[in-house]
């Protein structure tokens, strides 16, 4: 609730009285404050309710670290496995933001995929 005479924010007793936390203002009284409605009637603000509805959501997690992915580099990196020169790059932090970056790399040719810290 707000304080109906300097609109600061102020906490309601269980009795429904207000005390304002401005130490200028200080007021202490009921919060029997008059707003117009949706409709245009006035409405009573210590009656009003408030509720809100929790919509479920559906997460899907998509993990595709295992497929080729990145950029397609030639003759830069070599498949320890196939000695290929033609390999899939990308950047990913794996460590925490202080640390550099680790280039993950996946051969075209066999599949085979590995790191450089």
């Amino acid at each position: 609730m707000f304080c109906p005479q300097c609109g600061t924010l102020a906490f309601p007793t269980p009795s429904g009285d207000i005390n304002c936390t401005n130490y200028k203002c200080g007021y202490q009284g009921p919060a029997n404050l008059k707003v117009k409605g949706a409709d245009g009637k006035e409405v009573d603000l210590s009656q009003v309710t408030s509720s809100s509805k929790a919509e479920t959501r559906v997460y899907e997690v998509i993990k595709d670290s295992d497929e080729m992915r990145g950029v397609l580099t030639t003759g830069d990196y070599m498949c320890p496995k196939c000695d290929c020169v033609e390999v899939f790059s990308y950047l990913e932090q794996t460590r925490s933001s202080d640390e550099p970056e680790t280039r993950m790399l996946t051969c075209k040719e066999c599949g085979n995929g590995w790191r450089e810290y």
